[in-house]
């Protein structure tokens, strides 16, 4: 069984999930987010301006670049989305990822809470992450109310850049460990003050470039995420996990507890796992090369 499409026989596109232009805070027109990532190689982005009702950083209305669209490249109506109620942020605000919303959705009031938010949005067809976690000491009792979203950020360019506080990975882990099925993703939340475009992203298999095609893969998990790995096959057969892969010093299964398996060496592209011992409910692939690039798989439940 493919846990991902193998890359030698479905299409994946490259995309990044969130990002902002002028119409929040970022720096650059929406033309030229758009330039700078058709120039990166990329298949689509999400401009996921700011959408909240301080107008210091954020707008009263979702970024629409879907005029800008082409057919070899795509923009994604998004938003990152805000409602009040946060512990550790300078503003008291949540912030959540919201791709795939439709163009007239409203922002919070002062009122709404952050799971309320958070099913909001996906209700409106929206896929929705917990946004840069580590960035704002997301507490683990935070992310419980929060657990209905689909996903979580384990890799974010912009606040390791900035801040040194680009992972997600712990928050993630500990909603594994109590039983949801959350997907990961790596995005650049790109803003132009700094590099922070090309770092993180994901590689979806859809069956077309179409904003439809691409939530639908995100919202069923075909996808891997990645900050320079890519992952060409992984399958499973029974209890055997097969796996191929660009050329890197380590891979690692983990699953529940400290459960973990893991093998190391140089220019690995190939690796196979037996998890006839391997006491756990799920797993999830990490992959690291000799560069320090990485690559996840969404969780998979045995």
């Amino acid at each position: 069984m493919e846990i991902i499409p193998s890359q030698l026989s479905k299409r994946f596109y490259r995309g990044n999930l969130h990002g902002h232009c002028v119409n929040s805070d970022g720096q650059l027109q929406p033309e030229e987010v758009i330039k700078k990532y058709k120039e990166l190689g990329y298949d689509f982005t999400c401009l996921s301006d700011h959408l909240w009702i301080d107008y210091s950083f954020a707008s009263s209305k979702i970024t629409d670049t879907t005029q800008l669209n082409e057919p070899d490249f795509i923009t994604i109506p998004s938003a990152e989305i805000h409602c009040y109620g946060k512990k550790y942020d300078n503003d008291g605000i949540w912030h959540f990822v919201a791709n795939g919303l439709p163009l007239d959705f409203a922002s919070a009031d002062d009122q709404e809470t952050a799971p309320q938010l958070v099913q909001r949005a996906k209700d409106a067809g929206a896929y929705v992450t917990l946004a840069h976690p580590e960035w704002y000491s997301l507490t683990f009792e935070e992310a419980m109310t929060v657990s209905h979203a689909h996903g979580v950020e384990v890799y974010n360019h912009s606040c390791y850049f900035e801040s040194g506080r680009g992972s997600g990975i712990a928050v993630a882990d500990y909603l594994l460990q109590e039983n949801h099925r959350i997907n990961l993703t790596a995005t650049d939340d790109s803003h132009f003050r700094v590099p922070d475009a090309g770092g993180g992203w994901v590689m979806v298999a859809a069956s077309e470039l179409s904003a439809n095609a691409i939530i639908d893969s995100l919202k069923a998990g075909k996808f891997y995420s990645s900050t320079g790995v890519d992952i060409l096959q992984f399958e499973q057969h029974d209890r055997k996990i097969l796996i191929e892969c660009s050329p890197v010093s380590h891979l690692c299964l983990a699953g529940s507890g400290n459960l973990a398996v893991y093998t190391t060496g140089t220019n690995i592209t190939k690796a196979e796992f037996n998890l006839d011992n391997f006491k756990s409910d799920w797993f999830r692939l990490t992959l690291i090369d000799d560069s320090g690039h990485f690559a996840w798989s969404n969780p998979v439940w045995l």
